[in-house]
């Protein structure tokens, strides 16, 4: 058991049609940090200009040493360049990953550069500002064998929009699972994720006001989205992101039983895609001892509940529906 445990979870390697990639050395378990890397270049990722990213890019590389300069070299390049400068520029925006507070720098990193991008991404890349390191934790139960990949979008939608996405910011095309499946599969994941990003839309032009304004329609929008993200298998990285949105509608409007639930689900997720020492896991342990610490709280109180107002007995079709405040047609 114990040299099991000692092995290390992954090794790079070629990987056919993708240069190197991180490859799975052993079953690794969702929720698992698989790597935490310090960036040895960094950059803002809005730069004013192209030449003013290939100054600051130039002068970082020439002051490191060898071996760095010799593994940051061996870095793709998508970008065509007729000198060291200009090719120091393209490495670094074919590879850098967002980094720093709101992810408004870029960082290049040994490791986690040579993750390779899948739409139906099994890892997820994270900067961690408690450790001032990016980390890369499981989503998914990854089988030894499997390559390890995150996914470069910003935004999950449908495949047209992917693919021209990829082939416009990274010059290639995805054959992912998520991208190869049959006609009838693939629109139906279409229909699923063009769905979610509408509702993220509808969700994010509300605003804060629409958190009040129009409390029990958003709260019906994520509440779909969730559904979605649980078919037809668990969606850590939507559902990590679909929470946070259900807790603000519920504590905007004084409902600490509901909000509590939803926190403590926000928890147990940002445990599994940041780990235990990122910066969410205590803001969220905190709001689930006492959600009115949040500053959403005191905005409205038309669905005000107490803390201990949570139905018991109930089943788990059952308790969702209150949960969400679902209209359930007596029969």
């Amino acid at each position: 058991m114990g040299t099991t445990s000692s092995l290390p979870m992954y090794s790079v390697e070629d990987v056919p049609g993708k240069g190197k990639g991180l490859i799975a050395l052993k079953d690794i378990p969702v929720g698992a940090r698989i790597v935490s890397e310090t960036p040895f270049l960094t950059s803002g990722l809005g730069v004013a200009n192209l030449e003013q990213l290939q100054i600051q890019v130039y002068q970082q590389v020439s002051s490191l040493s060898e071996s760095q300069q010799q593994a940051f070299l061996s870095l793709h390049n998508i970008y065509p360049y007729i000198s060291s400068a200009a090719k120091y520029r393209g490495i670094f925006r074919t590879n850098a990953l967002p980094i720093g507070p709101s992810l408004q720098l870029g960082g290049v990193f040994l490791i986690a550069c040579r993750i390779n991008h899948a739409c139906d991404n099994n890892a997820q890349n994270y900067w961690n500002d408690n450790l001032n390191q990016l980390t890369i934790h499981a989503v998914k139960d990854i089988p030894k064998g499997e390559e390890i990949t995150i996914s470069y979008l910003s935004s999950r939608r449908g495949r047209r929009w992917r693919q021209e996405e990829l082939r416009n910011q990274f010059k290639f095309t995805c054959s992912c699972a998520l991208c190869s499946l049959a006609p009838v599969q693939s629109r139906e994941s279409d229909s699923k994720l063009n769905r979610v990003h509408e509702l993220d839309c509808i969700i994010e032009q509300g605003g804060v006001q629409g958190l009040v304004s129009s409390a029990q329609r958003m709260l019906n929008y994520v509440d779909e989205q969730v559904q979605l993200w649980n078919e037809p298998t668990l969606d850590i990285i939507g559902l990590t992101r679909a929470y946070p949105d259900a807790f603000e509608i519920a504590i905007a409007n004084g409902d600490l039983a509901r909000a509590r639930i939803f926190a403590e689900r926000c928890l147990s997720l940002y445990r599994i895609t940041g780990g235990d020492d990122s910066p969410e896991v205590p803001q969220y342990s905190e709001l689930v001892q006492d959600p009115t610490r949040h500053l959403y709280f005191g905005m409205s109180m038309k669905w005000k509940t107490t803390l201990d107002e949570v139905p018991q007995g109930l089943g788990t079709e059952e308790f969702e529906d209150w949960l969400w405040k679902r209209k359930v047609e007596s029969t």
